[in-house]
């Protein structure tokens, strides 16, 4: 068994760092994507769901999976039918689209990721105003084109692709970025040996970036979002990693019908009936 522990993390100093984020809760002010920062996709939701992973690493609580399911609806809503005719997802941006394809696979969300896969990359890159390198976009491209075909038929393209900062950004790509490509391109060379290095080394490299003074308590340390869902992938292509680490919350890999479990759906019931209460 591989294993990769968490940094330190109080649940109750849970926050969003400001210095780079796109599409945070609506009712705040919205702050320009930052071409030196991380631009994390926020959601109210993400952040409970980040204090909750804190005391439920694994996500065996079904009031986790609510957390978890309702961050998935609102992060890739901003990309489908409905948030695109509110201009959602001009806000979103391509780091926000990239979060709705991650959270897609964790969720095993079939219909929005047909909307995902079928979203114009371009319009990405018009609402990015320069603040975001080429190869964000070119790997959107990648990522839609191997989910209609099968990740091995974009890896020689993949692995050309230059990940490479000209805004400075690059402590980022090579900390959060890069990290998450290089095990996508294990996962579509089919090697499951470099798979379980490579995840081990990317999950270090998480831990190096968000364990410092300014990162240690964001939402986005508490696990990863890009590696957690390449996980999903792999486990459901038929492989399963013996690295067991809190920054992959085993049970959304382990049990791929978390979303539609009678579990969840009692928790959104219970969730459901307390609202009601409490409105009536």
């Amino acid at each position: 068994m591989i294993e990769v522990p968490r940094h330190d993390i109080d649940a109750r100093s849970i926050r969003e760092v400001d210095a780079g984020s796109v599409a945070p809760v609506v009712s705040l002010a919205r702050l320009p994507a930052r071409p030196d920062g991380p631009n994390f996709s926020r959601s109210m939701d993400g952040t409970l769901l980040a204090r909750m992973l804190v005391t439920d690493p694994a996500a065996q609580r079904p009031r986790t999976w609510c957390f978890a399911h309702a961050t998935e609806q609102t992060v890739t809503r901003r990309f489908r039918a409905p948030g695109i005719e509110y201009g959602f997802d001009r806000h979103g941006k391509v780091s926000g689209w990239r979060a709705a394809f991650w959270w897609a696979l964790i969720a095993r969300d079939v219909d929005a990721m047909g909307e995902l896969v079928d979203y114009p990359v371009d319009r990405l890159r018009e609402f990015g105003n320069g603040a975001f390198d080429d190869y964000h976009y070119e790997w959107a491209a990648l990522l839609q084109q191997a989910w209609r075909y099968g990740p091995k038929t974009v890896y020689a393209a993949t692995r050309a692709l230059p990940v490479t900062s000209r805004l400075g950004a690059q402590q980022v790509t090579e900390f959060l970025h890069r990290p998450a490509l290089d095990l996508f391109l294990r996962l579509a060379d089919g090697d499951s040996e470099g798979f379980d290095w490579q995840l081990t080394q990317s999950l270090r490299l998480h831990r190096t970036f968000f364990d410092t003074p300014t990162w240690c308590h964001d939402p986005e340390a508490v696990f990863s979002l890009p590696l957690l869902a390449l996980c999903c992938w792999a486990r459901d292509l038929g492989y399963r990693t013996p690295l067991r680490s809190p920054y992959l919350p085993a049970t959304f890999i382990d049990r791929p019908d978390w979303p539609h479990s009678p579990e969840l759906a009692d928790e959104l019931s219970r969730v459901e009936s307390a609202r009601t209460r409490a409105t009536g």
